[in-house]
């Protein structure tokens, strides 16, 4: 843990430096909400379009990155700027947009000081994603996390759902682990 930790704290004093807007997501995000699971990686978001800038600034700074186009990925770090869930030939986009951007909560992970998305965009996130431990993941386990100990801004969470355009599928699994927001 300690080497991701040291990781992170360098990605974030470089992009804290170049004053690059960016938070954290996913799984280490889930984990300050409330689920107590190890932390393996830790996702983080910039704005859309900026990992090429991103990739230019970790590598001036002598890191040697993996870059596909989607993602960068560097010694547990991977850093986003599109988090648009596709299921079933449908898009459902989440980009680090104002809404989020407002929600923001500053909060120590592994001794670094980050910005963190809040509870409300993470529970919508990986329960549209919805994957499991055959996937080697545990998006309802998080959300089910974050839910018991994070009390959610239901406004908040109903108009994130409404900018993913996911009414459909999350307000009634929303409904079933106890969070009613129609």
């Amino acid at each position: 843990m300690s080497l991701i930790a040291g990781n992170l704290a360098v990605v974030q004093r470089l992009l804290d430096s170049k004053q690059t807007a960016w938070c954290v997501f996913a799984g280490a995000a889930a984990h300050l909400y409330g689920t107590r699971r190890p932390i393996q990686d830790v996702d983080l978001i910039v704005l859309p379009g900026q990992l090429p800038t991103v990739v230019q600034l970790l590598q001036s700074s002598g890191k040697s990155v993996q870059y596909d186009g989607q993602r960068i990925i560097w010694r547990g770090i991977k850093i986003f700027d599109d988090m648009a869930v596709r299921r079933d030939g449908t898009t459902f986009p989440l980009t680090f947009d104002p809404p989020m951007q407002t929600r923001l909560r500053k909060m120590p992970l592994l001794g670094a000081p980050v910005t963190v998305m809040s509870p409300e965009d993470v529970v919508a996130h990986k329960l549209l994603l919805d994957r499991g431990s055959a996937h080697g993941k545990y998006d309802l386990v998080d959300v089910e996390g974050i839910i018991r100990r994070q009390s959610l801004d239901v406004g908040y969470l109903r108009e994130r759902i409404r900018l993913m355009r996911a009414e459909r599928q999350l307000i009634e699994r929303l409904r079933e682990l106890g969070v009613e927001i129609s």
